[in-house]
């Protein structure tokens, strides 16, 4: 069965370019032309993926990520925000909001598959890992060896930037 993809997005030249690209591709479509449409569509259509632009009349795309993630229905769904908006700013205030990854418009189609099956990828192993007993799930290095790799992490991250606090010296 195809994975469907809700695309929410207030301009609709894009909600038809983009739907018939992905289209092209397999996937089901579903479209809102805004937030809150989005969020009644979502509930309705149980998406795979939510393709979120955040310029939006009535709710922008932020409250509709947080609304999604507060949602325990709704939680889980990989969001991709797909927006004009390029600085630095909307992309924190976007992860921050919940999105899972972000794209800036305008953008090439192969580039917008590719993120989209990254995520789609991602979801379905999280959803296999998850449906395993504790017992059969891979641990992380993080998991294993937690003070180690935070540690050394922690260590180049200092390296890196120079406005980072750094523990060198400390006893």
């Amino acid at each position: 069965m195809a994975e469907k993809i809700l695309i929410i997005d207030d301009d609709i030249d894009t909600l038809r370019l983009v739907g018939l690209v992905l289209q092209k591709e397999g996937y089901q479509i579903i479209t809102a032309n805004n937030g809150r449409q989005g969020l009644l569509k979502m509930s309705a259509e149980s998406p795979d993926l939510i393709l979120l632009d955040i310029m939006m009349p009535e709710m922008d795309g932020y409250e509709v990520a947080r609304r999604l993630r507060k949602n325990p229905k709704t939680a889980e769904i990989p969001i991709l925000m797909f927006t004009a908006k390029s600085q630095i700013d909307d992309k924190v205030t976007g992860f921050e909001s919940g999105a899972d990854d972000y794209l800036t418009k305008p953008t090439r189609p192969t580039e917008l598959q590719a993120h989209i099956r990254a995520l789609l990828s991602r979801s379905k192993k999280t959803e296999r890992e998850e449906a395993k007993p504790q017992s059969q799930r891979v641990s992380t290095p993080l998991e294993n060896q937690r003070g180690f790799t935070v540690g050394i992490i922690s260590e180049r991250f200092s390296d890196w930037f120079t406005d980072a606090p750094s523990d060198k010296g400390k006893s």
